[in-house]
C-alpha cells in the first residue's frame, strides 16, 4: 500500500518517468575499402561524455585548423580507432584527406588506410549502445569464417549535433577482414 501511495504521489508531481529502452538498429555487409590518407589527433578519455567534448574540440580547432593551414580537404567523414573497451579510452581522432601533407605540426599525426575488403556495421542508435554494433559484426565474422586483418574503427557518417534523434545518427563499424 505504501509503494502505490509513493507511485501516486510521485505520478501527482510529475516526478515519475518511464525510461523507455529501445534498441539500436544496425545492418550488416561485406565491402571493399578504397585506400585512405588519414590525418589523426592521439588522445583519451574517461568516459562517453568526455570523448564526445574531445572530439568537438579536436575535429573542428586541431584537425581543422591544421588542414586549412595546410591546404588539405576532408575527404570523408571522421573517423576514429579506440585501444580497448574500457576506461581509460587511448583513441586516434581523425579525418580522411585529398592527399598527404608535406609535414604535420603538433600533435597531428599522418596514417594510411590500406585498401581491401572490410565488415561493417551500419549502426544507428547512441554511442553508449555501440558495442552491440561491435558484437554484432564480430558474430558475423565467426559465422562466415573470415579474420580480422587490422583494428576495426568507426566512421562517424551521421552528426549528433545535427541530428538530435541519436537513432537516426549513423555510425559504421568497420572491420578490416583477411
Amino acid at each position: 500500500d505504501s509503494g502505490l501511495a509513493n507511485i501516486k504521489s510521485l505520478a501527482a508531481k510529475g516526478e515519475l518517468t518511464a525510461t523507455v529502452v529501445q534498441e539500436p538498429t544496425y545492418t550488416i555487409e561485406e565491402i571493399t575499402v578504397a585506400r585512405k590518407i588519414i590525418v589523426y589527433v592521439t588522445d583519451s578519455a574517461n568516459n562517453s561524455e568526455e570523448i564526445g567534448k574531445k572530439f568537438m574540440q579536436i575535429i573542428p580547432v586541431e584537425l581543422g585548423g591544421f588542414l586549412k593551414k595546410s591546404g588539405l580537404k576532408m575527404a570523408g567523414p571522421p573517423l576514429a580507432w579506440y585501444n580497448g573497451p574500457q576506461a581509460p579510452f587511448v583513441f586516434d581522432i581523425g579525418a580522411p584527406v585529398d592527399k598527404k601533407p608535406a609535414a604535420t605540426e603538433g600533435r597531428i599525426k599522418v596514417k594510411e588506410l590500406e585498401a581491401g575488403k572490410a565488415v561493417v556495421a551500419h549502426f544507428f542508435g547512441p554511442y553508449d549502445l555501440v558495442s552491440k554494433g561491435y558484437t554484432a559484426v564480430a558474430e558475423w565474422i565467426k559465422q562466415h569464417n573470415k579474420s580480422v586483418a587490422a583494428p576495426p574503427y568507426e566512421i562517424y557518417v551521421g552528426d549528433p549535433g545535427v541530428e538530435k534523434d541519436p537513432y537516426k545518427v549513423q555510425t559504421d563499424i568497420v572491420f578490416p577482414i583477411k
